[in-house]
Formats: C-alpha cells, structure tokens, sequence
C-alpha cells in the first residue's frame, strides 16, 4: 500500500464511530497540527514526517497523547508533583536563529570578556534577526568557580564514574540595547554585501546577574557538562531549533520529570538530561550533557542527573 493509501486508511479507521467525538475531534486536531507543522520552513517535530508515518503516529500513539496532553501544538511539558507545568519544549518562532557552531568557532577566539561578537546572515536580509555571542568568564579552580555562583547549585569536585571538576564558565547578564548600534551598522551593510556573514566585535558592559554556569568534568573516557541556572524564565518554554533530535521524558531520583534529549546528527551530536527543579522557593534549571554518545549511556546520564539533582 502507498504512503497516501495509507495515510488515507488510518484517517478514516479513527472516523469510526465507535470512537467518542470528543476523542475524534482531538485526534483530527493533532493530525491537522501535524500536517501543518511538516510543512512549515522551521518546524518543531525532530525528523522529517513523511504521510506514512503521519498516519503511523496517528494509529500507534496519538489517540493517548491526545486524551492526557503528553504532547500539544505546543511542545513536550514536565510536570512537578502538583500536576503543574514546570518546563515545556516549544517550537522556535520564525525569527529564531541557531548560532552558526562554524562561525563561533572561528571567532570565538578573538572575542574577550566584556566584549561580544554581534553578527547578522545577509541571506536573512531584510529581516532585523541577529546574533550576539559573548565570552563567558572562565575559572579553572574549583573552589574560586564555586564560590561565584550566585545562585543555589554548589558544584562538587567530583561525580560518579571518575569524573573530576576540569573547569567552570558563567555567562553574566548585559543589557540588549548597547548591541543596537552594531546591529545598524550591520544591517545597513547587509542591503549590498556579497559576504556571507557580517560581524562586528563590540565592549559589552555586563551585568551582575548570572545567566547560566557551565561546569565541565572528564574522565579518561568521556567528558561531562552541567548547565545550571535560576534564570528558568528563560528556560520554562525552551524553544529548540528543529534537526534530527529525539525527545523522550524520564525520571531523575524516581519522582522528578525531566526530558531526554539526543540528537545523533549535525555538527555536535549530543545527549542530556535537562529539568527544573525547586529548592527552598528557588527554582533552578540543570542540564547534564555529553557529546560521547558512543561511551555514554542514557542510564549514565541519569545517575550524573540524581548526584547533582540531590
């Protein structure tokens, strides 16, 4: 049978009547995002849906994650034990723009901190979208890199499997507006630039507030990242650009949802495990990541996730 034939049956195999309506109506809606979201330029779903496994997802899963909302036009949800939302993977708005990993790592060099590379892809032209990379600060002693943390994750010197504390980035604040001036200089250019790509490296004046921390552990076989942050607004409907990513959810010491992620694909493959989680009112986001996908298991991960999730 061909992939329309197919995609035809299943349709009408859930117009059965013997299905309630409120069922067939979400299942039509589902079916309906589907469709649209495949043919949008930057769609949400992490693989290219062709009209067989359309009809395959509608048959084989659909009808559940359309009753208890595992799954909506929105994204992939976690939830806390109330039953409340807590962290929702979203499609990225058309004006998002993934950070070209070639073109950071060619300039990432030059950029110090208290500076950023402001950058623009004149193929975009005449959208206003832009891209600014900045230089974290960089600790190699524990102690120092622990104590700057300001907010409520301490990072041990250690985790399971032999990994050690290689090093520590935090990424501080700055205020979007002192980018402004770049970002005419580069668009003004862009209307007649033959480059693919135009940068400008500028001084940033920082902020004290702390976006993120990155720390990094290593072992003689793999190496281990944790991402840490109280700035969860940032990260409570987490849009991720589309690829050949697969998103699963799991459970980190037996009651807190967190996704799995793992894309095998690209420039950087990578797997996490990525959650929210509340300590004493303080909501703080962690992400333990490996791009060792040939050494690392997802159960791996999952320990590493319980030793710093506490």
């Amino acid at each position: 049978m061909n992939e329309d034939k197919f995609d035809s049956k299943m349709k009408e195999l859930f117009n059965d009547d013997s299905i309630p309506s409120i069922v067939k109506n979400r299942i039509n809606d589902t079916y309906d995002m589907i469709e649209s979201e495949s043919k949008r330029r930057r769609k949400f779903f992490p693989f290219s849906i062709s009209k067989g496994l359309r009809a395959a997802l509608i048959g084989g899963g659909l009808v559940a994650l359309s009753t208890v909302g595992v799954i909506a036009s929105q994204g992939f949800q976690l939830f806390d034990s109330e039953g409340d939302v807590v962290m929702e993977l979203t499609e990225p708005p058309y004006d998002i723009r993934a950070w070209d990993a070639e073109n950071a790592e060619a300039y990432k060099e030059k950029v110090e901190p208290g500076e950023a590379l402001v950058s623009y892809r004149v193929s975009d032209y005449p959208e206003k979208i832009f891209t600014v990379y900045r230089q974290p600060r960089l600790f190699s002693d524990h102690q120092e890199y622990k104590n700057s943390i300001n907010h409520g994750y301490a990072p041990s010197e250690t985790l399971p499997f032999g990994l050690t504390f290689t090093e520590g980035k935090i990424t501080v604040d700055a205020e979007e507006s002192q980018f402004k001036p770049a970002e005419s200089e580069l668009y003004a250019k862009a209307r007649y630039s033959e480059e693919e790509v135009l940068s400008k490296i500028v001084k940033v004046k920082e902020k004290k507030d702390q976006i993120v921390a990155v720390t990094h552990y290593k072992n003689e076989k793999f190496d281990v990242f944790i991402r840490s942050s109280s700035k969860v607004e940032l990260y409570e409907k987490m849009p991720l650009d589309d690829g050949e990513l697969v998103i699963s959810k799991t459970k980190i010491n037996h009651h807190d949802e967190a996704f799995h992620l793992k894309q095998e694909t690209g420039a950087f493959p990578y797997q996490s495990i990525l959650w929210i989680k509340e300590y004493d009112g303080e909501k703080l986001m962690y992400e333990v990541l490996t791009y060792a996908l040939d050494k690392v298991t997802k159960e791996q991960l999952i320990e590493i996730a319980e030793s710093v999730n506490g």
